[in-house]
């Protein structure tokens, strides 16, 4: 059940919930950026003293596993693997991390910043860890694929929300390497299908790496089971 706290507001008194300040902080960060938000502006966007915030969170910190927790929770609700196949786990996994992270202004910040030890994070993993033993992995091969799959992720994703040239209006759009070509001829020819296949897909690139960390993965498996 969330615990409500009761605040003054012009004289009357409202309820105000750990869920509803988390929502208000999602949306906060959204607007601000993560070196932006601070307990003060949201105690100011929900129209109350930054005292009431303390009831629900000791301090920032447990704002920021609060937040991280509830983007990733909602996600991983919100969809389902294609199937219980150990490479489709994974890649559901990262997936749905890259989605969850690239929906919200600095989400790769919030998660990457928070601890993610509470219990509910815990239980997913202790399933995912489950689904995979049971399909042959030894218990090292099953968490350093899961920690290897997160961490490609939050590569990829802190890569392109730091990207100053997502903001910049200024920015060639041009690759280095196609003004001159004779320079690079096989950085050329590798790039122009990458751009061309970029230009239909944007995630091209993030799940071309993914399938190659996921090829080695099955590769471990393998030898596992030999």
């Amino acid at each position: 059940m969330d615990t409500a706290s009761t605040v003054k507001e012009g004289g009357r008194e409202r309820s105000l919930e750990r869920t509803q300040v988390v929502a208000e902080a999602l949306m906060l960060l959204n607007e601000v950026g993560y070196n932006g938000l601070t307990l003060r502006k949201l105690a100011d966007r929900l129209h109350v003293k930054a005292a009431a915030l303390y009831w629900h969170f000791e301090n920032k910190q447990d704002l920021i596993d609060s937040m991280a927790t509830t983007m990733l929770l909602h996600s991983f609700e919100q969809t389902r693997p294609p199937s219980q196949n150990w490479r489709d786990l994974l890649d559901w996994v990262a997936h749905t991390n890259y989605q969850t992270l690239t929906s919200h202004r600095d989400g790769v910040q919030i998660l990457v910043h928070a601890n993610m030890s509470q219990t509910s994070m815990m239980d997913g993993l202790e399933a995912l860890v489950r689904g995979l033993t049971e399909q042959g992995f030894s218990g090292e091969h099953a968490m350093a694929s899961f920690f290897s799959i997160i961490r490609y992720t939050i590569g990829c994703v802190f890569e392109e929300q730091a990207d100053p040239r997502k903001t910049d209006p200024r920015a060639e759009r041009v690759h280095p390497v196609q003004r001159d070509p004779e320079r690079y001829p096989y950085m050329n020819k590798a790039i122009a299908p990458i751009i061309s296949k970029r230009r239909e897909n944007p995630q091209f690139m993030f799940e071309l790496g993914l399938n190659i960390i996921l090829d080695g993965i099955g590769k471990g498996l393998e030898a596992q089971k030999a």
